[in-house]
């Protein structure tokens, strides 16, 4: 599978996916503007670089997408509109092919907002989530947010048993599902499935913009890949 996102470790996963196995992008959007006048993050939309980000994931996408689902927040539905421009015909989706949005892929089981208005405070959560300390994350665990995000993004993924009917008689290459999300899902899925660890500020080591994982197989039996590792898991959660 071929991708361009400025992220080049994804550029060299998405080509280990075989072409006969269904898979997945879950990415976090594209650059967004920053610090909204009245505070209200959910409200902010791609800058013109997101735009190009966006439209530069499209243009290198070589599989037929197949599902196009969101968070609610509308940049994250910007993003994939604006991925979807620019994907070349023959693997575009079909023009009844709608964004499906859930907030399974906005909202966390735990809360992560500051201290001063009851949570448990934006990276400290993460990080408490990482080192499995549920007391502090306010008795959620790590496992318990990722089982949630991944039965959120296979609830309607294919198995790759199935992909050959969603592909004509010219071609043997399984479909892409595409999935748009924030930077907190991307660091849960990162820090249960390869042990990533994150710290208390704004670094290299958080989520960049258009930054995910990419997935293959089944929910039983997937493969995941972030950051230059590669792990299979069979009955995980």
């Amino acid at each position: 599978m071929q991708l361009l996102t400025p992220n080049e470790w994804m550029t060299k996963a998405a080509s280990e996916i075989p072409d006969d196995q269904s898979a997945v992008l879950f990415m976090r959007h594209c650059e967004r503007y920053t610090d909204p006048p009245d505070g209200d993050y959910s409200k902010l939309l791609l800058t013109p670089n997101g735009i190009k980000m966006a439209n530069d994931v499209g243009t290198s996408i070589n599989r037929k997408i197949r599902l196009l689902r969101s968070s609610p927040i509308e940049r994250c539905k910007q993003t994939i509109r604006e991925v979807i421009k620019f994907i070349p015909p023959e693997f575009a989706p079909t023009k009844d092919t709608e964004i499906k949005t859930s907030k399974d892929f906005f909202e966390l089981l735990g809360n992560p907002s500051p201290k001063e208005s009851g949570g448990v405070g934006w990276f400290e959560y993460f990080h408490y989530l990482q080192e499995h300390d549920v007391e502090s994350a306010q008795g959620i665990s790590l496992e318990a947010e990722t089982k949630h995000i991944l039965d959120a993004i296979f609830a309607e993924t294919l198995d790759s048993r199935e992909a050959a009917s969603y592909t004509d008689d010219s071609s043997t290459t399984a479909p892409l599902d595409l999935i748009c999300s924030h930077d907190c899902h991307v660091i849960v899925l990162a820090s249960a499935l390869f042990d990533h660890k994150t710290d208390m500020s704004l670094t290299s080591k958080w989520c960049q913009f258009a930054e995910g994982l990419l997935f293959y197989g089944t929910r039983r039996n997937f493969t995941a890949f972030w950051r230059g590792q590669k792990k299979t898991f069979v009955d995980y959660l």
